[in-house]
């Protein structure tokens, strides 16, 4: 029997080295995707169970147009209005999503003119994709959006359904909401 190449020995040798180490970074990757699989299925549950919190509209310098700008509230737009009418004080209650092109026209219209009555009206942003606002959906019959609905001081509702042009609106609020 011949022996064998000293270059297969060697070759083997390096092999016999190299599993182990290709081993160990499979392994090493699958703990690493396990742990990056758990992290982000804990990140999705935490929020998830989070509520989304109300947002007020303004007309805030600089802010996307298609987007709800204003002061964060971890109030519920239900609790905003209990409190706006609790007071005697006239609320509008805009009801909308973030995605619809009649909402998104809306929503700038309130942005522009609401400013003009933020002193004297309360407004209760209500995004009808929040579940923590469904109750308040069901209780005001919301059936289309974008719906604004407005209360006068003593509390009765008049609505509009769809969008406006920024002088409806501002009629709408001055005539339904401070009733002149």
């Amino acid at each position: 029997m011949s022996p064998k190449p000293k270059n297969a020995a060697l070759s083997r040798q390096a092999e016999s080295k190299a599993k182990p180490a290709a081993a160990h970074a499979k392994w090493f990757l699958t703990v690493l995707l396990v742990a990056s699989v758990a992290v982000a299925i804990g990140g999705i549950l935490l929020l998830k169970g989070q509520r989304k919190p109300a947002v007020a509209l303004s007309a805030a310098q600089g802010s996307s147009p298609a987007a709800v700008t204003g002061p964060v509230r971890s109030v519920l737009p239900a609790d905003q209005l209990r409190e706006a009418l609790a007071q005697g004080r006239p609320a509008l209650v805009f009801m909308h999503s973030t995605n619809c092109q009649s909402c998104i026209d809306m929503m700038k219209v309130v942005d522009q003119v609401y400013p003009e009555f933020a002193s004297q009206i309360a407004l209760v942003d209500v995004d009808v994709y929040d579940d923590a606002n469904g109750p308040l959906l069901q209780m005001l019959g919301l059936r289309y959006i974008p719906t604004v609905v407005a209360f006068n001081r003593e509390g009765k509702a008049s609505q509009n359904v769809g969008a406006m042009k920024a002088d409806a609106f501002r009629a709408f609020v001055r005539q339904r909401a401070l009733g002149g």
